[in-house]
């Protein structure tokens, strides 16, 4: 008597079907799947593959290889200006990071050999 409780149960709440709610969720298919990912910048990242996933601001995945949403830039302080930045020390020559100009955060900055920053300046200059 349980046992028939329970078949009927899980027929009722579509149990004892047969298919694999994954295929039918496209996450694990033969089919060519693309997923997307909203990442807090404002872009996407997205890819296709024959499994994927996605977590909204961090990543997407297809068949195993992850596509990561980009690093936020930086906020537009006193310390994160061109012109603050420019000629002052660094760690590592060859590294670059972002710097803002004109409160928005599209210059950059290269350390230089002698381990000091050079970076994108105003036109009219700091």
């Amino acid at each position: 008597m349980f046992a028939a409780l329970v078949i009927a149960t899980l027929a009722a709440c579509g149990g004892t079907d047969s298919g694999d709610v994954a295929e039918e969720l496209g996450q694990s298919s033969s089919a060519l799947s693309t997923c997307s990912a909203a990442c807090a910048s404002g872009l996407s990242v997205s890819c296709s593959g024959s499994s994927c996933s996605s977590v909204d601001g961090q990543y997407v995945q297809c068949d195993g290889l992850y596509h990561y949403c980009p690093l936020p830039p930086p906020p537009c302080t006193k310390a994160n200006t061109c012109t603050f930045i420019d000629g002052t020390s660094c760690a590592s020559p060859g590294a670059e990071r972002q710097c803002c100009l004109s409160g928005l955060p599209t210059g950059g900055c290269y350390c230089k050999f002698d381990n000091t920053w050079t970076c994108t300046l105003p036109p009219d200059g700091p």
